[in-house]
């Protein structure tokens, strides 16, 4: 059954790592995201530069970004710096979920220069927290999402958000409406959900709630 033009909304994220299992759930759930993220924004990145400490490990890579929406915690024309996933392009465009880098910072690893599981491709290192931007990215990098050109036939090249509805289950029961593709099984949508930048930002400001 095909899913088109109607419905929509929302996602979920859910970090799941039991004890003694050999596999990983990772999915993203956009009201609890909302909920404990600093920073929820539309911006554009402006510098991206990798960060190793003196011995000469990665710490990833730290962004500058301009703000062209802000949804929580930040306003709409200011600069930040984030980071520290790989892959984000000087020029892209992307809604991101931002989590104060002072939380990481407190962590203390099991186990010295291990990477903890499920956290971020920051080493465990005191070198590396030393040089925390002030915002990281949340859910493993996925609460980073990019504004791509539509593949929509009836909207060409408008700016748009994508969602794999594996990583981002989506209800079908919840209104907001904008463009789906894909299909319905056993009651869960599969395949992939587009929004306009538009439709997406009014999600966002729904779960945040008033300012």
């Amino acid at each position: 059954m095909r899913f088109n033009k109607k419905h929509l909304w929302a996602a979920t994220l859910a970090l799941v790592w039991a004890p003694g299992a050999q596999a990983l759930s990772l999915r993203f759930d956009f009201p609890q995201a909302a909920r404990h993220s600093a920073v929820i924004a539309q911006l554009e990145i402006e510098t991206a530069e990798p960060v190793r400490v003196p011995s000469g490990a990665s710490c990833g890579t730290r962004y500058t970004a301009r703000i062209l929406d802000g949804i929580k915690g930040v306003a709409t024309g200011s600069r930040l710096e984030f980071g520290f996933f790989a892959g984000r392009a000087v020029g892209a465009q992307y809604f991101v979920f931002l989590k104060d880098s002072a939380v990481l910072a407190q962590q203390k690893a099991p186990v010295p220069e291990a990477r903890v599981p499920m956290t971020s491709p920051i080493p465990s290192s005191e070198e590396c927290k030393k040089l925390l931007p002030r915002f990281i990215e949340t859910g493993e990098g996925m609460g980073t999402l990019e504004i791509l050109p539509s593949r929509q036939r009836h909207a060409p090249k408008e700016p748009a958000v994508t969602l794999d509805a594996h990583l981002y289950p989506v209800p079908l029961k919840l209104p907001i409406a904008f463009w789906h593709e894909g299909f319905i099984f056993e009651g869960e949508l599969l395949g992939t959900v587009e929004f306009s930048v538009e439709n997406f930002s009014r999600y966002l400001r729904m779960l945040v709630g008033p300012a």
